[in-house]
């Protein structure tokens, strides 16, 4: 039981990227609507648990409190009432997503939750993100731009303060490597043009996709991230290195400046 569960919430990260999608969160195993009492809820998802072959197959439909059951059940075996813990959690942080992207000091805040459930939501939600960039390997970046968003998205949607990353390509667009520049305020995030060329260098790379986070979830760029974008783009292009994008991501949201126009 225990890997069927990592198996199911392993496939639900991947494909839900930590989005708020109505897949999981609304729908039982049975495809109907949940109700809104969070006693029925947990009635339903009981139901759903007990069908272990929906925890292995190629397109996992259980719920999100049936997924956090699974990861308390995985976590703690011996736990007496997984289900009550799972409707806790969810009545917490509003969805499966929503728990493993919680901060350490709010998952500690609900009762039950101890080392090995801390334990077990960071390496769920590395696991998540590991498997996201896996699919970008050996990939045009660009040319599947649903599989850089769900990466994106797993990375930076939910953080709370925001941060600048930079994905360094080579010369036919394959990814070398995804790095942190900066951590800012909620909202504000400090770049350095002459970091981020003096970095592509190191790298050899030949182009750059910036991105960075609005913990807001709205991704409308502001009059700080235009400007900040035409000084990295002037900066680049001086040594022949070529911003392909720069993308915003918001909760469930993005925004590229190439496919608006912006760059």
């Amino acid at each position: 039981m225990d890997f069927r569960c990592f198996l199911f919430a392993s496939r639900l990260l991947v494909n839900d990227g930590f989005s708020d999608g109505a897949t999981f969160r609304d729908l039982n195993v049975h495809g109907t609507r949940l109700s809104p009492d969070p006693t029925r809820a947990l009635l339903d998802s009981g139901l759903s648990m007990r069908e272990e072959g929906g925890l292995v197959t190629d397109h996992p439909v259980l719920d999100d409190i049936a997924a956090l059951s699974a990861l308390v059940r995985l976590a703690m075996p011996k736990h007496e009432e997984p289900m009550l813990l799972a409707g806790m959690l969810l009545a917490r942080f509003g969805s499966f997503a929503g728990t493993l992207t919680a901060s350490a000091q709010a998952l500690r805040s609900v009762a039950g939750i101890g080392p090995y459930m801390l334990a077990a939501v960071t390496v769920f939600r590395e696991a998540a993100i590991r498997l996201q960039k896996s699919r970008l390997t050996d990939l045009e970046i660009l040319s599947d731009r649903s599989r850089l968003y769900a990466y994106l998205s797993a990375v930076l949607a939910r953080e709370v303060i925001e941060q600048f990353h930079i994905l360094f390509l080579d010369e036919i667009g394959l990814l070398i490597a995804d790095e942190a520049q900066a951590r800012g305020t909620v909202n504000h995030t400090p770049v350095y043009p002459r970091e981020v060329v003096r970095r592509a260098l190191e790298l050899k790379a030949t182009a750059l996709i910036l991105v960075h986070n609005h913990p807001s979830g709205d991704p409308a760029p502001s009059a700080e991230d235009l400007a900040m974008t035409r000084q990295v783009v002037a900066a680049a292009g001086v040594l022949g290195i070529t911003v392909r994008d720069h993308v915003i991501v918001g909760n469930g949201r993005w925004l590229s400046f190439a496919e608006s126009g912006l760059l």
